[in-house]
C-alpha cells in the first residue's frame, strides 16, 4: 500500500504491469494495450529489446515461483491491438511556442510525442535518413524487425510534429542559430550515444577492427558485411552480444568469440541473449583483457590477451578483474569488433564550441536530473 506494486516500482516509467497482466488475464487486450501505452509510447519496442527489470522484482518469483512473464505478455498485446485504439488526451489550445528536439531516437520522439500532445509544435532533427536512432541502426532485425518499429514511429508522428533527416547538429545547424535565429523557444538534445568508446591499445586503428556501432550500423544500414574469417568481440554487453551474433550471419564468417574480462554472471547483457549466442556456437572466453593489437602490413593478424582472476569488490559492486602474471596468450583473428562502452559526440556542443554547454566526465551534457535543464536557459538534454 505505501509502495505499489513492486514490478512497477522497478520499472523506470512506472508502467502498471500489474494492471495490464490482470486485463490481458480477463481477455481485456484492448484496456491492456492502453494500460501500458499510457506510460510507454514504444511498447511494441519494449516488449521485444527491455530488460524487463519488473520480472526481477515480480512477487511471484521473489516467493521461490516463476515471475509472471511480464514482456512476453506485452509483446503479445502490441502484436495484437492495432495502436490506433489509443486515444490520448490532447491539449484543446495550440501553444504558439515551437521547440526543436535534435534526435529521432526513442528519447527525442517521445519528447517531441508528449511536447504535441500538450499542443506545441515540434521539429525534430535527425542526422541519419530516418528516424529511430540506435533502435534503427543498431539492435538487430531477429531482435526488433524494422517494419515493428516503423509503425510505431508512423503512430506517434502526427500534425504537430515536423521530421527533418539529414541534418546533423553542429554541421548544419547549431544551438544559437536554433535559439536566436530560427525562433525555437526551447531545444531538447538526444543526440544518443554514438560513438564506441576505444580500448586505448597499440594498433588499434589497423584495418579489421571496428567499434561495434560503425559494425552494426554498416550491415543495418547498409547491408555491408564487414567481417570475415575469426571474428574477436571485445566486451560483455547487449552491443557485444548483438555484433557477434550479427557476425555469426555474414558470408565468409568461420568463427566468432567473445572476449570479456570478468565472469559470465558480471556480463551486463541480457541473459537470454547470452544463452542465444551460446546455442548459434559464438564461444565465449571469460577473465580475457587485451592488451596488444598485431598487425602485418597495416592489418590485423591477432590479438594477444592475459588471463585474468576474481579480485575484490569495486564501486559497482562487482568483484574487479585481476590480472595474472605471465599468463599472456595469443588468439588468432581476421576481425575484431570493440564493444567496450558507447558515448555521445558531444564536440560539437562542448563548452568550445558555440553551444557551450557543460559536458560531464562521461561526454555526456550536464542537466538537472529532475528538469533535464542544461547550464543554458532554454536548453535541455536526455535519451
Amino acid at each position: 500500500d505505501l509502495v505499489g506494486a513492486p514490478c512497477q516500482s522497478a520499472c523506470p516509467i512506472g508502467t502498471e504491469a500489474w494492471r495490464y497482466v490482470a486485463h490481458i488475464s480477463r481477455g481485456e487486450y484492448e484496456d491492456a494495450y492502453r494500460a501500458i501505452r499510457e506510460e510507454n509510447p514504444f511498447p511494441s519496442v519494449c516488449a521485444r529489446v527491455c530488460d524487463h527489470v519488473c520480472e526481477s522484482k515480480c512477487r511471484l518469483g521473489q516467493s521461490g515461483d516463476d515471475p509472471v512473464a511480464i514482456r512476453a505478455l506485452k509483446r503479445f498485446v502490441a502484436d495484437n491491438v492495432d495502436p490506433a485504439i489509443y486515444n490520448p488526451f490532447r491539449a484543446k489550445d495550440k501553444k504558439d511556442e515551437k521547440i526543436a528536439v535534435v534526435g529521432a531516437g526513442p528519447g527525442g520522439l517521445t519528447a517531441a510525442h508528449y511536447l504535441s500532445l500538450k499542443g506545441y509544435s515540434v521539429t525534430v532533427f535527425e542526422s541519419d535518413a530516418k528516424p529511430g536512432g540506435m533502435l534503427h541502426s543498431c539492435i538487430p532485425a531477429y531482435r526488433l524487425p524494422s517494419e515493428v518499429l516503423d509503425k510505431e514511429i508512423d503512430s506517434l508522428l502526427d500534425e504537430n510534429i515536423t521530421l527533418v533527416c539529414n541534418k546533423s547538429l553542429g554541421t548544419d545547424f547549431t544551438v544559437n542559430q536554433l535559439l536566436d535565429n530560427d525562433g525555437y523557444k526551447a531545444v531538447f538534445i538526444a543526440v544518443g550515444a554514438q560513438k564506441g568508446r576505444k580500448l586505448q591499445l597499440e594498433n588499434e586503428d589497423a584495418d579489421g577492427v571496428l567499434p561495434s556501432i560503425e559494425f552494426l550500423k554498416a550491415f543495418n544500414q547498409e547491408g555491408k558485411q564487414l567481417a570475415k574469417g575469426h571474428v574477436g568481440v571485445v566486451g560483455g554487453g547487449n552491443s557485444a552480444v548483438d555484433a557477434a551474433r550479427n557476425a555469426l550471419r555474414q558470408d565468409g564468417v568461420d568463427k566468432v568469440t567473445i572476449l570479456y574480462r570478468r565472469t559470465r554472471g558480471e556480463m551486463p547483457a541480457f541473459e537470454e541473449e547470452i544463452e542465444a549466442a551460446i546455442q548459434e556456437g559464438i564461444d565465449i572466453k571469460l577473465l580475457t583483457t587485451p592488451v596488444k593489437v598485431n598487425v602485418q602490413d597495416g592489418r590485423l593478424t591477432s590479438l594477444e590477451c592475459v588471463q585474468n582472476k576474481v579480485g575484490k569488490m569495486d564501486d559497482s559492486g562487482r568483484r574487479r578483474p585481476v590480472e595474472i602474471p605471465n599468463s599472456n596468450f595469443t588468439i588468432d583473428l581476421d576481425t575484431l569488433i570493440v564493444a567496450i562502452s558507447e558515448q555521445p559526440d558531444v564536440n560539437s556542443i562542448s563548452p568550445d564550441a558555440e553551444g557551450g554547454l557543460e559536458i560531464t566526465k562521461w561526454n555526456t551534457i550536464q542537466v538537472d536530473e529532475n528538469t533535464l535543464s542544461s547550464n543554458r536557459s532554454g536548453v535541455f538534454a536526455g535519451g
